[in-house]
């Protein structure tokens, strides 16, 4: 398998994915100075098809992005990620949970800002998108914390994280797809 810090590509063209391998992706994340593991089931960055199985933690420091040239779906497999959709002036869109035994799939279009924050100990989801991978096609707000700035990401994430969980406490109504459950500031 080929290696880039946090993550592996596969070698093979089939691929298989069993609860000991993840068990094997968790203890990587946990042991990874970024506190997550990306392994993907494609065998290089140049794919036309990007399917990763991502393990996350509490630890894994999130940062919005958008993404120009592709769609991007998950589906989560173990644990519970909050999901959050941005409009291009920074105001919290759309929030919802993704979690096996509700929600567990979502898609996002391309030019859409979003985040997820993990809300258990570790997450593991499947990320599907159109490759070949292009670093420029992530495109970062300026209404953001710098990256690199990480007490200011921390405490952006975890404002975010407030407020997006407030806005679900007070909705008792399930989402139809397609429909805001927000349309609130952040």
């Amino acid at each position: 398998m080929q290696k880039n810090g946090c993550a592996e590509f596969s070698e093979n063209e089939s691929c298989f994915v069993t609860r000991k391998f993840i068990d094997t992706l968790k203890q990587k994340a946990l042991h990874n100075p970024s506190k997550k593991y990306r392994y993907c089931l494609h065998q290089n960055p140049e794919s036309t098809l990007h399917e990763m199985v991502i393990v996350t933690t509490k630890q894994d420091m999130k940062y919005p992005d958008k993404h120009m040239d592709t769609t991007e779906s998950n589906i989560i497999l173990e644990g519970k990620l909050l999901v959050v959709f941005f409009r291009e002036n920074g105001e919290i869109q759309n929030t919802f949970v993704l979690e096996p035994d509700n929600t567990f799939y979502y898609r996002c279009e391309r030019n859409q800002y979003h985040m997820t924050i993990p809300l258990t100990d570790v997450a593991v989801y499947v990320e599907i998108k159109e490759g070949p991978f292009n670093e420029n096609s992530n495109v970062y707000p300026a209404w953001a914390p710098d990256k690199d700035d990480i007490d200011r990401m921390k405490a952006f994430n975890e404002k975010v994280k407030e407020y997006a969980m407030k806005e679900l406490a007070k909705e008792e109504i399930d989402v139809v797809p397609g429909e805001s459950r927000n349309n609130n500031a952040f």
